[in-house]
């Protein structure tokens, strides 16, 4: 996911150095709205707490995202849907706060980990801010023993962007297209949940 917040961050880069080149004060048709930073809410930070065997919508309109299509599975299958819907939650505040969220330290590998810190450095140096709403849908959901997949296709196009001079559309900052991120978790069997250890972008949905 990570990889999104860096590509807005450079292409913000690139469309300063653009902008400084073609004249003082000419604007990108079509962008009008005054820039705003957005913070999402101070809604609670999620404790892990033992798995259920049932599936739970964590769509949170306060933080500004929807899970869509929450399917009906049971067992192992739900709980890695919520601790896959968990972490999406958590990296959505991460990036609307610019700020990594402390329950990446339980939900995510040090790999992945890294990955969100990096972004949210990358969007802090650029004076990058995201907000709106993003809607979430996670499947693909196999799992095999101790090791899961799964899938979310996330959709940006009621997200907002902006650096510190204007807004852009989800297009300009080539979030166009629906995302399609492919997940590895493992089972954490001391205290029963799932950790998210590696996440890519692979394509749109």
């Amino acid at each position: 996911m990570r990889g999104m917040v860096t590509r807005f961050g450079a292409l913000l880069v690139v469309i300063a150095l653009t902008a400084g080149c073609s004249g003082a004060g000419k604007e990108p048709a079509g962008l009008t709205a005054s820039p705003t930073a957005t913070t999402a809410s101070p809604t609670a930070t999620p404790t892990p707490t033992a798995s259920t065997g049932v599936v739970t919508d964590l769509s949170d309109p306060a933080l500004g995202i929807v899970f869509e299509k929450v399917p009906d599975v049971h067992a192992d299958a739900a709980d890695v849907y919520n601790w896959m819907a968990t972490f999406e939650k958590e990296a959505w505040r991460t990036m609307t706060t610019n700020t990594l969220s402390p329950a990446m330290d339980v939900i995510a590998s040090a790999e992945v980990k890294a990955q969100e810190q990096s972004a949210v450095d990358i969007d802090v140096k650029n004076g990058s801010h995201i907000g709106g709403v993003i809607h979430v849908r996670v499947g693909g959901i196999s799992i095999d023993g101790d090791t899961a997949r799964g899938t979310t296709c996330r959709d940006y196009a009621n997200a907002t962007f902006a650096d510190a001079t204007k807004s852009y559309t989800p297009e300009e900052t080539s979030f166009g297209q629906p995302i399609l991120v492919e997940m590895t978790l493992v089972r954490v069997r001391a205290e029963n949940w799932w950790k998210v250890m590696t996440l890519k972008e692979v394509g749109t949905c």
